[in-house]
């Protein structure tokens, strides 16, 4: 059997054989690897440049008072070579004593809420008081134009949460006496926030979906984590933690000659198959309790894939996979 690659006009036959379908990307990859090493180093360059001249910022903050002598907006200034390069001016939830602001911090020049590697800039603007106790807060973003550009939608985040971890923001609120409700966000390339997943809570005390949720997470990241370590064709540690469905499913997209077993295990990398040795980075999503979002980022292309986790006594199991997106990186 052949698959034909076409680059440059060329075209490349490569046999594939047993155990070598991930290794189709990693040629591209080494077709190309001289131009893309100079565009690298070219995106290096420009975001030292973006991060230096963020880091030169120094901020101070005043308030403005209203006619009973409380607080009622805040001021701030960013400085920049003794000069003011940033201001912004935004009502207070409520007002303010002199003597409470004192206690609070109202700027945080650290935090990346987009998750780029540098930091941005949330101000704070106090404690919504009507029907729930939530913060609600300011955010700017540091954009490659190299100035701060305001989120507006930050500011309707109730109790806003970043989370490195899988690049998401979270934001929670009280949506009936006894219910909260738990939205959570990812960043779109504008620096846009997109609404992927919300859920109900209890107001009082642990939620116990957001306690599943963190106990599917682990599995994942512990499959993946694991599976990596070994032999990429190891069947026999997939067939540990996949259901008979997904089993059956895997088994009959596998459309290559092979001794005993096969199974379509690159379906968990990337669809067409690929080199999964090459992976940059891989993003962990939970949207719910039982549906798990991976983004793998490799060297030549991205692909996201959406798993269906269910509960297996006291364990999980992946019991459905879809792909959900797949694109090549040039």
């Amino acid at each position: 059997m052949y698959i034909c690659i076409k680059i440059d006009e060329q075209t490349i036959s490569i046999i594939v054989m047993r155990k070598s379908i991930f290794l189709i990307a990693a040629v591209m990859m080494l077709m190309a690897c001289g131009g893309k090493k100079a565009q690298s180093e070219s995106v290096n360059a420009d975001s030292v440049s973006i991060t230096s001249e963020r880091q030169q910022y120094r901020f101070e903050h005043q308030f403005i008072k209203a006619e009973n002598e409380e607080y009622d907006s805040i001021v701030v200034k960013g400085y920049k070579d003794g000069k003011v390069a940033f201001e912004c001016r935004h009502q207070l939830i409520d007002y303010v004593s002199a003597e409470n602001a004192a206690d609070m911090e109202w700027i945080n020049d650290t935090v990346d809420i987009n998750f780029d590697g540098i930091p941005d800039l949330q101000v704070y603007l106090g404690v919504y008081t009507r029907g729930q106790v939530a913060e609600l807060y300011a955010g700017y973003v540091w954009t490659p134009q190299q100035k701060f550009e305001e989120v507006e939608e930050w500011k309707d985040l109730f109790n806003p949460e970043v989370h490195p971890e899988d690049k998401t923001v979270t934001a929670n609120y009280r949506s009936d006496a006894n219910e909260r409700t738990y939205d959570t966000y990812k960043w779109t390339d504008d620096n846009k926030l997109k609404l992927i997943n919300t859920r109900k809570g209890p107001f009082f005390g642990d939620d116990p979906e957001e306690q599943e949720m963190v106990a599917v997470r682990a599995f994942v990241e512990k499959f993946y984590k694991e599976w990596s370590e070994e032999d990429i064709l190891d069947y026999g540690y997939v067939k540990q933690h996949i259901t008979p469905n997904l089993l059956k499913y895997l088994a009959d997209a596998y459309d290559y000659d092979c001794e005993g077993e096969c199974l379509a295990t690159w379906k968990f990398f990337y669809e067409g198959g690929g080199d999964a040795s090459g992976l940059k980075s891989r993003q962990i999503t939970v949207l719910d309790g039982s549906h798990v979002l991976v983004e793998n980022n490799y060297d030549n292309y991205e692909y996201d894939i959406l798993l269906k986790v269910i509960k297996d006594g006291d364990t999980f199991k992946i019991d459905s996979l879809e792909q959900e997106r797949s694109e090549y990186i040039n």
